[in-house]
């Protein structure tokens, strides 16, 4: 079964040139050629197995060092965000210092003028 799925591989259209043979005592047999023809095609396609089996071994590789650099930059933003609130906190403080200062000013000027 295997052999005339492969023989189906090989061409297109089977009508045209048929691997597996039939002989006039009804069992079917390869020529040497075909034979040779399909360790050839089985040879490509490991060839080509390694070839993938080599690239997704690359993208493992890619998807790690990835995810190491989602890392660093999760890292990064929680530095940045910690940053942020200090500076958020400082710019309250001192928004607390100008309305000081402003209250004391206003005072200061009311106290003045009632002096006057």
């Amino acid at each position: 079964m295997m052999l005339l799925s492969i023989s189906t591989v090989f061409f297109a259209n089977e009508n045209d040139f048929r691997i597996i043979k039939q002989a006039t005592d009804g069992r079917f047999y390869l020529e040497e050629q075909d034979i040779i023809d399909i360790a050839n095609y089985i040879k490509q396609l490991e060839e080509l197995n390694k070839n993938y089996l080599a690239q997704i071994e690359n993208l493992k590789k890619q998807i790690a060092n990835l995810e190491a650099q989602l890392n660093n930059l999760e890292q990064q933003i929680a530095v940045l965000n910690e940053e942020k609130k200090k500076l958020e906190n400082q710019l309250t403080l001192e928004k607390a210092k100008t309305w000081v200062i402003v209250g004391a000013i206003t005072l200061g000027a009311v106290v003045y003028l009632f002096v006057k």
